[in-house]
């Protein structure tokens, strides 16, 4: 009897791998920034169904078609953990494509209440007062070096914003 643990892994993995970049690519050329995580789940297991055809390659014969049984039962299992929600891979592709498309869906309030929350979670990391070397080039390709200090501000829920002050900028020629 054959091992196919290759195809399982394979396949296990294969939603983060090709389909939900795929479907993520599919939603932008349409124009689509904003699709329901159940259009986005059933682009991703369209996507995924692709792979069935892969197994055309692979010579005739009896081995070949147990290969074939075994990749569309795990196949099968893995596109319904997609279209459930199980699939975290592709619940944080989805997240991360409609948070960062633009749209006139999210308005500047919400897009703020987003930036609020990311870095309210992030500040709890941070001392209040830490500086932070930055480095930019100017039209003249002269390094500018300045120093940023955090600041830390309670907005009406009580979540922390950082706010960023420039200090002390130095003119260095590259």
């Amino acid at each position: 009897m054959l091992d196919f643990f290759e195809m399982e892994r394979v396949i296990e993995e294969l939603a983060k791998a090709y389909p939900a970049q795929c479907a993520t690519t599919w939603f932008k050329i349409t124009k689509n920034h904003k699709p329901s995580e159940e259009e986005y789940r059933n682009k991703v297991a369209e996507y995924m169904k692709i792979f069935e055809y892969l197994l055309a390659t692979y010579p005739p014969g009896p081995d070949t078609d147990r290969l074939k049984e075994f990749v569309k039962k795990i196949l099968a299992k893995e596109i319904e953990k997609v279209l459930k929600g199980d699939n975290n891979d592709v619940e944080r592709r989805h997240k991360h494509y409609v948070i960062n498309s633009p749209s006139p869906d999210y308005s500047k309030d919400n897009l703020k209440e987003v930036s609020e929350q990311q870095n309210s979670e992030k500040s709890s990391d941070i001392p209040a007062k830490a500086l932070i070397k930055k480095r930019q080039k100017n039209n003249n390709d002269i390094m500018l070096i300045g120093e940023v200090e955090n600041q830390e501000v309670h907005n009406e829920n009580n979540n922390v914003i950082l706010f960023f002050r420039r200090r002390k900028k130095k003119l260095m020629t590259a």
